[in-house]
């Protein structure tokens, strides 16, 4: 059965790419997809399964050869028990020559049929594994990206605010230069200025430093000359059984459950090498004196071979054998477990994450209206530039929950979606 399939195919050898100048959540997951040195291995891996289920699976086939062989020798007939008088005791030297094909052919080998039955278990394990892999790297990037994007989006948030801090402190030097403000607002609005512009800074390499590890992550030519695309978040529909849907769809789920057959298979064939086996041997071929003076001779054998004793070997093999069995199941429950811990979590941190955004995208525009308001009293003569100055604090920090609460949202999803077993769809 062949399961590589199901493991995205990769070059063997993956040369750094470019990143395009406009980067999406979907094209970084499409990027590291194709590149990840993780999913080669597990490639690799899968292709060792699969060999050594092919391996087991021989054994239950037949097993047919060739030889030939040209001797020139003599004989003992004492040391074979010939002993006549007046006989030479040596004979030879003389020449045999013989060429035939040799068949083998298990009839009835129980622990075989279940080694390879084992070997096959193991091989679903691996092929889920290499899925889980995939869903693993999907969920790094999500993450890795989420941060990027906050970070980037804070860059952005913040210029946008300096931006308007220059503009109102160009009103208040006009104002100044009219007579209608004093130094001191001219003084309170250029020290606005100044901090944000070194939070823009900050901001600036934050996002570098962040883009510069999503493109390592990515295996792509490490730069931070690109922009992240904040795509809609696509929805997900969440059933009241979810925890089911997620047990049958998570791979690292299905690969326990496969290893807890395999290694059941593996006590059986322990248990069953108590029983006869029978095995059929047969060959055909020409035997002679002389290569062009020969006869076609053959033997037909059938082996029976029961055990009788085998100083406790295959009691220790099944006790050995029974407690793989037990460590699968321990290791299926742990799971079994995280599973359902993941997705009652990530639904919880999905909606709890959703609310956020809404409550800060709200706060976003009561700010930006007091900001409004505090300008028209400031221009109109009624205020000085304090309640501007405060108006704008609030906004910067409305606007920072909004890419926080954003960042929250983008990585419950990725959560929720490694937790239900779809991370690795991109």
């Amino acid at each position: 059965m062949k399961f590589l399939p199901l493991v995205l195919a990769v070059p063997l050898l993956a040369a750094p790419v470019e990143i395009p100048e406009q980067l999406s959540l979907r094209q970084a997951l499409d990027l590291a997809l194709k590149n990840s040195a993780a999913l080669r291995r597990a490639a690799a891996q899968l292709q060792q399964a699969e060999a050594q289920s092919a391996q087991a699976h021989s054994q239950n086939l037949p097993q047919v050869t060739v030889a030939a062989y040209d001797i020139l020798q003599t004989v003992n007939l004492r040391a074979m028990g010939i002993d006549v008088p007046l006989l030479p005791a040596r004979v030879g030297p003389f020449q045999v020559v013989d060429a035939r094909a040799f068949l083998s052919q298990n009839v009835l080998n129980l622990p075989v049929r279940d080694r390879e039955r084992a070997a096959r278990e193991q091989t679903r394990s691996v092929a889920a594994l290499a899925g889980n892999a995939r869903e693993l790297l999907a969920l790094q990037v999500g993450s890795t990206f989420a941060q990027a994007l906050r970070a980037q989006s804070s860059q952005q948030t913040l210029e946008r605010q300096l931006e308007l801090a220059r503009k109102l402190h160009q009103i208040t030097q006009d104002r100044l230069d009219a007579g209608v403000a004093s130094r001191l607002e001219a003084t309170r609005s250029l020290q606005q200025v100044n901090n944000l512009a070194q939070a823009v800074e900050e901001a600036r390499h934050q996002a570098a430093a962040a883009k510069l590890q999503l493109a390592n992550l990515l295996n792509a030519r490490i730069t931070s000359s690109y922009t992240l695309v904040d795509e809609p978040a696509a929805a997900l529909e969440v059933s009241s059984n979810a925890v089911a849907q997620a047990l049958e769809a998570r791979p690292d789920y299905r690969a326990a459950l496969a290893r807890i057959k395999a290694a059941e298979f593996q006590v059986s064939a322990a248990r069953r090498q108590r029983y006869p086996v029978i095995q059929f041997r047969a060959d055909y071929g020409q035997s002679g004196r002389k290569p062009f003076q020969n006869l076609n001779t053959f033997h037909l054998q059938g082996i029976l071979n029961v055990p009788i004793y085998t100083g406790g070997r295959i009691e220790a093999e099944i006790a050995e054998a029974q407690a793989r069995v037990n460590e699968a199941r321990a290791m299926a429950d742990e799971i079994r477990s995280q599973v359902e811990t993941d997705v009652l979590t990530a639904v919880a941190a999905t909606e709890a994450a959703q609310r956020e955004l809404d409550i800060a995208r709200s706060g976003v525009k009561l700010a930006a209206e007091e900001l409004d308001l505090a300008s028209a009293r400031f221009t109109s003569g009624v205020a000085d530039n304090t309640e501007i100055v405060n108006a704008q604090d609030r906004l910067a920090r409305a606007e920072d929950n909004v890419v926080r609460a954003a960042y929250n949202r983008d990585l419950a999803l990725t959560q929720l979606r490694r937790a239900l077993g779809l991370g690795g769809q991109s």
